[in-house]
Formats: C-alpha cells, structure tokens, sequence
C-alpha cells in the first residue's frame, strides 16, 4: 500500500505542473532586450534564459524594446504570441509577419480617428460611390494632376489661380458671367475669331494711343 506523499515529492510534483516543458510546448513571459530583424528578437525569460523568437503571425502588434511579451515554445522554435506591456515612449506599429497584402473589412463600417494622421504610399487608389472631404485647410503638391470627371461644380467666396502658362481648350461653348470683368495684360492682348461681336447697352469705349480699325 502505497503511503501519503512526503511533503518534499509534493512540492516538487507541483513545480512540475505548473512549470510548463520546452520540449512539450510552454507559454512563458519574458522581456525583449535586441530586435535583430522587424519580426525576430532576443528575448530574456523571467528564469534569466536569452532566446531567439519570432513574431507570431497572430501578433499584430510588432515588438519592440522592453516590451513584456508572452512567449510560446513548441517543436524547437520559439514565437512571440503576444505583446503583454508596453513602455508609453514606444511607438505602437501594427504588422503582419510575412504578409504580403493586408485587408481589413467591415460589413457595415470602418473609422479611422485620431488628432494627426500619416498615410505613405507609392501607389494609392481610392474607389467610392461617394466621397466627401470637409476641413479648414487643404495643401496639395503634385508634379502631375489629370482629373477626368462628366461634371464639376466649384462654390468659392474667392479663388485664386496662378500659373507661368495656362491653356485652356473648349471644344463647344465657354459662358462667363460675371457682375465685373477686369483684365490687366502686360503685354500684348491678342483675339482671333471667325465673328466677333461686342454688345453693350448703354457706352463702347476705346482709349488708346492708336487704334487701327480694318
């Protein structure tokens, strides 16, 4: 008959169940002390080992220094599961390991909110039934800007252009009203037309030094 277990192999058994197996697979905690790549890192257990791991894919938030992340170590690889605290200084990047296109979707509704925002791209497409852009201020820089639209209205108090050259090609009807029509030219004014027709109801001025008609 097998007598009550001694109070040392008690303590030791216990140690050994709650103490997980690298072999077996084991979730431990630890600190990241280098970053030798974006997604792999040494890492230090709280036993004091150093260990080489890798991002899980499951972990989206990318590691950095100092972080407290829990570990998982299963078949000889070690993976970071998760990021458990975070120093306030570091900044928060969200990545997938390995991916090479991400996508997020909603069914209904995505937000995106916060005092300053940074979008970097090479390439970036925007496609909307309907898009709707409301600020204080708006500054655009570009090389080139072709726009291709069926009809386009503009509502300004005041609007402003300038331009070392432009050119402006109406293949049909171009219709100006204004309630007054100043033009200052610096140079030369030139108007070529089949028909020209100049209507006023009440006064034609010309004042030049010479004016040529014919």
């Amino acid at each position: 008959m097998t007598g009550p277990m001694t109070s040392r192999s008690a303590v030791q058994h216990a140690a050994t169940m709650i103490q997980p197996a690298a072999s077996a697979g084991g979730l431990i905690r630890g600190t990241v002390k280098t970053l030798m790549t974006v997604t792999e890192a040494g890492v230090e257990t709280d036993a004091g080992e150093s260990v080489h791991a890798r991002q899980a894919a499951s972990c989206l938030l990318a590691p950095a220094i100092g972080d407290r992340v829990l570990l998982c170590m299963i078949g000889g690889e070690t993976y970071i599961l998760a990021v458990l605290e975070r120093e306030s200084q570091h900044a928060a990047e969200i990545s997938v390991p390995g991916a090479r296109k991400v996508t997020i979707s909603a069914g209904e509704k995505l937000e995106l909110n916060a005092p300053s925002m940074s979008l970097a791209a090479r390439q970036l497409t925007l496609l909307a039934r309907s898009m709707a852009q409301t600020g204080q201020f708006l500054t655009s820089n570009f090389k080139t800007i072709v726009e291709t639209v069926v009809d386009k209205t503009i509502g300004a108090r005041s609007l402003t252009t300038k331009a070392e050259i432009r050119t402006a090609i109406i293949t049909e009807v171009e219709m100006l009203n204004a309630g007054t029509l100043v033009q200052n030219i610096d140079t030369v004014a030139t108007q070529n037309s089949e028909i020209a027709l100049v209507t006023a109801q009440r006064d034609v001025r010309l004042d030049a030094e010479r004016v040529s008609v014919g």
